[in-house]
């Protein structure tokens, strides 16, 4: 068992990047869709140099600007993911002075009956990976603010946008989704899984600063889905721009 230790300094601490245009918010996009098809092809979007010797995983890393406001667009370890490499540019991002993140990607659905590309507006994720218990206490979930919640409930709700609240698995052992514990998580209202929601959210807590997250169903771990959803990849980073630039 892991025992959390509520220290905020540790052994080895993140690097303060010097950020081009000083962005105090953040978009962390694992979505491939939205960041290769849409996001690199439009106008006001520039490569963000960083002033220092550790340039690390941030080789996909734009300042983009929105109204009077330089948002930064990250796609978290080149699209890789996972619970601990998508930790650690969380917490660089927060060491660099960024306090408002919104983070959206692709989920497995639970149920053939959920449709492909449906928004998932997690209430919560079921922690078993392992990085949350080294910020949280040990608890079964960790719980996405419910304010965040409802502001993006009126945000998809606006843009005509359907979507479903429940709660999302996270796990970090991706051949370890047994027909068991799929079973036992739905059992717990999981309806998707996912590689770094539970993670995110405890960084985010620990941290103190304001985050929010969405989910996009892909694949189906219950089978095949019995329908898709259209997808929308310029609405779904409109969408994400507002709820940055509101929490």
């Amino acid at each position: 068992m892991i025992k959390f230790d509520p220290d905020k300094s540790a052994l080895f601490n993140p690097s303060v990047l010097d950020l081009f245009g000083s962005p105090s918010r953040a978009l962390m996009i694992f979505d491939d869709e939205v960041w290769e098809v849409y996001i690199k092809k439009q106008d006001n979007i520039e490569v963000s140099p960083i002033k220092n010797d550790k340039k690390g995983v941030f080789d996909n890393f734009f300042i983009y600007k929105y109204g009077q406001e330089n948002i930064l667009l990250v796609s978290p370890a080149d699209g890789v993911g996972g619970s601990a490499m998508s930790a650690v540019e969380m917490e660089l991002l927060i060491a660099s002075g960024i306090n408002k993140i919104v983070a959206f990607g692709t989920c497995g659905a639970m149920d053939k009956k959920i449709a492909k590309n449906t928004i998932i507006i997690p209430k919560s994720a079921y922690r078993e990976e392992g990085v949350s218990y080294h910020y949280l206490p040990p608890s079964d979930e960790v719980i996405q603010d419910t304010k965040l919640v409802s502001v993006m409930n009126e945000l998809f709700s606006k843009h005509n946008v359907s979507f479903l609240n429940g709660k999302v698995w996270t796990t970090d052992a991706v051949y370890r989704e047994t027909a068991g514990k799929l079973q036992t998580m739905k059992n717990n209202g999981c309806v998707a899984v996912d590689m770094e929601l539970a993670s995110l959210l405890a960084v985010a807590q620990f941290r103190n600063i304001s985050f929010a997250s969405f989910l996009i169903t892909d694949d189906n771990i219950a089978g095949k889905n019995l329908q898709e959803n259209e997808r929308d990849a310029a609405k779904l980073f409109q969408i994400a721009l507002e709820i940055v630039t509101i929490i």
